[in-house]
């Protein structure tokens, strides 16, 4: 394709999942929009770069699918990996289903963004990666530019004398007390910037997701709390509970937004009814 003309990508390989998160972080210092991917013990070999990835306030999308860490080894899945990554300061939303894979994929690099933070999409593996289901995509790429819009960022690392800085220097204890102070701040800002992001893929697609999925909740006085693949199988479970006692009230919701946790009063109502 590159000998074609008919794109100008240059591939460098990595030498592990490592060395290919820090050349991701620096694509993102260079201004470039950057996805990656890993799982499992692949993730815990990269975790060194998460937190400078999110400290210095670079946009990215990771996709973690979800694998158990070994010992014993094991391809399949659990969510041992991501709840490794619960607080390196990356923005965390969880897809249950393949059709939410593809969506959070496109909005999460807007939220990435707009909230100068990097983002996890997290899904499960095999149960998630390898169903084969239809989903719906959108027609036309320049759908999905014109919703990502322009990325211009304010810093880079190749015009310093443009906006001359020095990325990721060494911090006293104040300088670095405030330093972690912005970004949990960053992160809870990123509340009101996910759920704008969600209002307006939702006017696009017509698919409106929330920080949690909820089913068959009201009323409910008994409810599965969920994350991830497992929340397809409970909403079946709860239905078929249901129809096997009418008078148990019970329903299920799933978090979808793991980082930063959903407020007060995203869940709280849900919470006062049950039992």
């Amino acid at each position: 394709m590159k000998a074609n003309g008919r794109h100008t990508v240059c591939m460098i390989p990595g030498d592990g999942e490592h060395g290919a998160a820090g050349i991701c972080y620096g694509a993102t210092t260079a201004g470039g929009r950057v996805f990656n991917a890993t799982s499992a013990n692949g993730l815990l070999f990269a975790m060194e770069q998460l937190p400078v990835q999110a400290g210095t306030r670079f946009p990215m999308v990771l996709n973690v699918v979800n694998r158990t860490v070994s010992g014993p080894l094991d391809i399949k899945c659990d969510q041992s990996d991501i709840m490794m990554a619960l607080n390196t300061g990356w923005i965390i939303i969880m897809a249950h289903t393949t059709q939410m894979v593809y969506d959070f994929n496109i909005f999460a690099l807007k939220i990435a963004e707009k909230a100068k933070l990097p983002i996890i999409v997290s899904s499960d593996g095999f149960f998630t990666s390898h169903q084969k289901k239809k989903i719906h995509l959108f027609k036309n790429d320049k759908d999905v530019q014109d919703f990502l819009g322009k990325y211009t960022p304010e810093v880079t690392s190749v015009e310093p004398t443009k906006n001359p800085v020095t990325i990721g220097p060494y911090m006293n204890e104040d300088e670095l007390t405030g330093s972690k102070l912005q970004l949990s701040q960053a992160l809870e800002d990123s509340r009101a910037i996910i759920a704008e992001v969600f209002e307006e893929f939702a006017s696009l697609s017509g698919r409106k997701y929330s920080p949690i999925e909820t089913h068959n909740m009201e009323g409910a006085e008994v409810a599965l709390m969920l994350c991830g693949s497992a929340y397809e199988t409970g909403t079946l479970a709860v239905d078929e509970m249901r129809k096997a006692n009418p008078n148990l009230k019970i329903g299920a919701f799933a978090i979808t937004q793991i980082r930063p946790f959903p407020g007060r009063k995203n869940y709280k109502n849900y919470l006062l009814m049950l039992k």
